[in-house]
């Protein structure tokens, strides 16, 4: 359980407060509930003593409140003392609950947790409200100094509620208390370098950490100055903003940076909304009053909120009626990542449907065969005189093997015993074998036609393969295959755990009927204002909230009054009717959507994708069959063509001398 300070608080009036447990936490102090609850009013209790001039800050913030200021911000209504006349140890602010920090709405990654609902025209008033929020605080001559991400909420209405306001700065006649804090990427480009907040600011300077905030949020989180910077050293956030790098800006070319990848840019918004962001983050925009006010931001906000319109695709996306088409389908698409959620439906497909247009797309079937020797070729014949000379060169060759086979007659039959006398042989038998002859020219060139066409062929049957083939179709149809079972097991999940809302349907409305029954209402005798208030300190506020192990371990709980609460609560549930009709409730229906739509977008799109790249690829397969064909089949051709030349050589009696040689040869080394 939360500690609960035990010295007592008196605010201005000397009126004694009661704190209640502890709520919230930060560096300069804590935040507890006001005992009883009922009103909403918190109080913050610094850690350490403020300084002279931090309370007399916080006393002109007091007399300067207003409903105006309460119903924007979490402004000090009152400050609290530990004695009368005592210093200011704390102070009383109105109650913020059920809001977030406004990185959670423009993240989508936190916005689809925190808030699964909103749309970009939900983003849009949030930054309207914004807008009329910082409108209010310059209105009564205050700057806020430390504009961040961390001092703003939202909450599912979109509306904005600021809070720290404690650290802002107030200005009197004679005075200026400052606020010496500040986030260096909200920090405008003329006071980017200060090292010591302790300056005056100005709302000038508020309203370039606003519109910094509005990029935000109408651009998914993305900051204005971070991009991709063309120079070879590095662009930290902090210099890009003092050098006035505004990544989306339309001199950003002249800036040496650009918006980085997956990111859409300022023509998804109306001339009047990116004038004043070019205005905001420009040169001129550091000069007096240079940049847009929040007036201004917010005229241009209520008129683009209304002129708005909702996808066609996919009704979850709302954006400028002014553009063609959805920027954001198209943003989906290239990043592959998931805006919005919807809020009726996990899927915008029929799988059954897309499924039948995938069997659709016919297979182009095996690849047609293509080969050399189904071609006749038409044999060429070799020239008269190339004829001649391979008829002289078998000659030649025959008489060379005759004298050889008589040289290896006499020498294995030792009739000749001085082999000096084979040497003039020899020189003969190499100039009968060796004299090349036209028909040895004609062989090379015929070898040099055939390798050149084997090599030829090679390629384009590769080619042809590859591209003409069916294996890339088969490879996208099987993993299309992949994607429906995917998609197959995610929709069953759901609506799995559908049908198990509906068996505990009974149950839940019973929950939520107690949760209505507050403990306020129980008329027990010795369940007392006291004890309720002590209760709902403890989390207890309901019959729903009511448990024996809930209440044990509460020392002003004995056995008899555990057990009237636990009577009581049964009481409450004996009241419970049961309505069939009812249904599922939709905030457990979409509890289960914002689950499942995570899982199946991505296999959905894939999907779609993959049945669009299917049929291309059927389409590039027929036309390369097509465009390919007459060069495969060409190649073909000139190889078998050239095959056949080359084998008029190949039957020639020349290869045949030659295995005689070798055997020959290898008879005599054996004999001997």
């Amino acid at each position: 359980m939360a500690s609960v300070p035990l010295k007592p608080f008196l605010d201005s009036a000397g009126t004694r407060v009661l704190l209640g447990k502890k709520i919230g936490s930060g560096g300069e102090g804590d935040v507890f509930e006001i005992l009883p609850p009922h009103k909403k009013i918190v109080a913050k209790i610094y850690h350490k003593p403020l300084e002279a001039h931090k309370q007399e800050k916080l006393l002109l913030m007091v007399r300067g409140c207003n409903d105006e200021l309460k119903s924007i911000s979490a402004w000090p209504v009152d400050v609290l003392h530990t004695r009368n006349g005592g210093p200011v140890v704390g102070f009383l602010m109105p109650q913020i609950s059920d809001y977030e920090p406004v990185h959670k709405v423009y993240g989508p990654t936190h916005r689809k947790e925190h808030f699964p609902h909103a749309d970009w025209r939900f983003l849009v008033r949030t930054a309207k409200n914004l807008a009329a929020a910082f409108f209010v605080i310059h209105k009564f001559g205050y700057v806020i100094g430390d504009v961040n991400e961390g001092n703003i909420l939202v909450n599912g209405e979109a509306c904005v509620r600021l809070i720290d306001c404690d650290s802002f700065q107030v200005r009197t006649s004679d005075r200026l208390y400052y606020c010496e804090v500040g986030v260096a990427q909200f920090t405008p480009p003329e006071i980017q370098n200060s090292k010591n907040f302790k300056m005056e600011r100005t709302a000038n300077h508020d309203n370039f950490g606003l519109s910094i905030l509005f990029f935000q949020l109408l651009f998914f989180g993305r900051h204005p100055f971070s991009g991709v910077y063309e120079g070879k050293e590095d662009m930290s956030l902090d210099r890009a903003i003092a050098e006035f790098r505004f990544a989306y800006g339309k001199n950003s070319m002249l800036k040496s940076i650009s918006p980085p990848p997956n990111s859409v840019g300022l023509s998804v918004v109306p001339n009047d909304v990116a004038g004043l962001f070019e205005r905001a983050f420009s040169e001129s925009g550091a000069l007096p009053a240079g940049r847009p006010f929040a007036g201004d931001w917010w005229d241009v906000f209520e008129s683009l909120e209304k002129r708005m319109r909702r996808c066609s695709a996919d009704s979850v996306h709302s954006y400028y009626s002014g553009l063609a088409t959805c920027p954001w389908c198209r943003l989906e698409e290239s990043s592959g990542l998931l805006l919005f959620l919807s809020a009726d439906r996990i899927t915008k497909i029929d799988l059954q449907r897309e499924w039948q247009k995938v069997e659709a797309i016919t297979s182009p079937g095996p690849i047609p065969l293509i080969k050399p020797d189904t071609f006749i070729p038409r044999l060429m014949p070799l020239a008269p005189d190339v004829e001649r000379s391979l008829d002289f060169r078998n000659f030649r060759q025959f008489a060379g093997l005759a004298i050889i086979a008589g040289c290896v007659v006499m020498a294995t039959g030792e009739m000749i015993t001085d082999y000096l006398i084979f040497l003039p042989v020899i020189i003969v038998v190499m100039a009968l074998f060796l004299y090349p002859g036209k028909a040895a020219g004609e062989k090379r060139r015929r070898l040099g036609n055939l390798n050149s066409a084997r090599y030829m062929w090679d390629l384009w049957n590769k080619k042809w393969i590859a591209e003409a083939g069916n294996s890339a179709f088969i490879a996208q149809q099987n993993h299309l295959r992949d994607l429906k079972r995917k998609y197959e097991g995610i929709d069953r999940e759901y609506r799995t755990s559908l049908l198990s809302l509906e068996r505990t349907m009974k149950e839940r409305q019973q929950k939520k009927f107690l949760a209505h029954c507050s403990i306020d209402s129980c008329t027990l005798p010795r369940i007392n204002n006291s004890l309720k208030n002590l209760l709902k300190t403890l989390g207890i506020r309901t019959a729903a909230d009511i448990t024996r192990n809930s209440l044990l371990g509460i020392p002003q709980l004995d056995n008899t009054l555990t057990n009237e609460l636990l009577a009581w609560r049964d009481k409450m549930e004996r009241n419970f009717l049961f309505d069939p009709t009812q249904g599922i409730g939709r905030s457990d229906l979409q509890i289960l959507i914002h689950k499942y739509q995570p899982m199946i977008k991505p296999v959905e799109r894939d999907l779609l994708h993959g049945t669009l790249k299917l049929h291309r690829i059927q389409e590039d397969i027929l036309k390369k069959r097509i465009t390919l064909r007459p060069a495969v089949e060409k190649r073909s051709r000139e190889l078998a063509q050239a095959e056949a030349d080359f084998e008029v050589f190949s039957r020639t009696p020349e290869e045949l001398i030659k295995q005689e040689i070798i055997g020959i040869f290898r008879f005599g080394k054996v004999y001997r």
